[in-house]
C-alpha cells in the first residue's frame, strides 16, 4: 500500500473477489477494486500505512493499522482502521475496511 504499486496484491485476488468500503460500499471483481484503490489513493500526496497487529487463521485475517499522510490539498491526514479478508485457497475472496474516521466519505 505504501508503495502505490497495487501489482502485489492483484496477484493474491480472487478475480471475482469483493472489497467493501466506507461510504462506497461493495466493489465487485478485482479491476474494480483496483481501480478504486488508484483513485482514492489521488486523494492523497502521501500517505503512509503502519501495520500494528495480524490476528490469522487458514481463511482469514484481521490487519489494524494506522496511517498518516497529507491530502492532495496539502491538509494532514491520518486514521486507525482494522481490514479483515477471506481466504480461498491463495485468493483473497473478500476484504472489508472498518475506519475509526470515515468524514473523508462524507458527501457535501
Amino acid at each position: 500500500m505504501n508503495s502505490r504499486d497495487f501489482s502485489d496484491l492483484e496477484r493474491h485476488l480472487a478475480p471475482d473477489v469483493t472489497f467493501d468500503f466506507p461510504g462506497a460500499g461493495d466493489i465487485n471483481g478485482a479491476r474494480r477494486m483496483l481501480v478504486f484503490l488508484k483513485l482514492l489513493f489521488r486523494k492523497y500526496a502521501r500517505l503512509v500505512f503502519t501495520v500494528n497487529e495480524v490476528l490469522a487463521d487458514a481463511e482469514r485475517a484481521c490487519v489494524v493499522w494506522t496511517n498518516e499522510g497529507s491530502t492532495a490539498a496539502g491538509e494532514p491526514y491520518r486514521n486507525r482502521g482494522v481490514t479483515i479478508m477471506h481466504f480461498s485457497g491463495n485468493r483473497i475472496v473478500a476484504l472489508s475496511d472498518y475506519l475509526k474516521d470515515t468524514s473523508f466519505s462524507e458527501k457535501s
